[in-house]
């Protein structure tokens, strides 16, 4: 495990739609390379040789980036890791990056956050929406940047109350 972990990022549900199949893959090759475990939500579903560990849902909604990310966090600081591999939809990335660097920074944590260059080489931007998806904003670019924006510009203390 040598001081690494994974963090990987659902984009829509359920766990069968192409983009969390994805991101599953990706996770599961790097989780594999690095011999490190998976920190992650229900709808990303990996073999079952790597270790994993899932974030707690409450009643079936899924959790914000930020609450994925501060439990990322604290499951890397307990088992001690210096770097966390971050795997999500690329739409989705640029947001998950900013909100594990937020949560080691609130934890007082030193660790390093790396996005997975797979993300990028294998699938396109529009690759990652699904129109199977149960979350509507996840099924097309247009519902997706509506929401992303507004979410990406908000000062940081709002979004923290948005995202709970």
């Amino acid at each position: 495990m040598a001081g690494k972990g994974i963090v990987a990022f659902a984009f829509g549900t359920p766990e069968n739609i192409s983009s969390n199949q994805y991101i599953a893959r990706i996770a599961a090759f790097k989780a594999m390379g690095f011999k490190a475990p998976v920190y992650t939500q229900s709808d990303i579903r990996l073999p079952s040789d790597i270790p994993v560990t899932y974030t707690e849902e409450i009643s079936g909604e899924p959790p914000s980036t930020l609450r994925i990310a501060r439990g990322a966090v604290q499951w890397a600081k307990e088992l001690g890791f210096y770097e966390l591999w971050t795997v999500a939809a690329k739409p989705h990335l640029r947001r998950c990056i900013r909100d594990m660097k937020r949560a080691i920074r609130e934890s007082g944590a030193s660790i390093q956050v790396q996005a997975c260059e797979e993300i990028s080489i294998r699938y396109s931007y529009d690759a990652w929406f699904c129109k199977n998806s149960t979350q509507a904003r996840t099924r097309t670019k247009t519902a997706w940047l509506k929401r992303e924006y507004i979410l990406r510009m908000m000062p940081f203390f709002i979004y923290k109350h948005v995202a709970k």
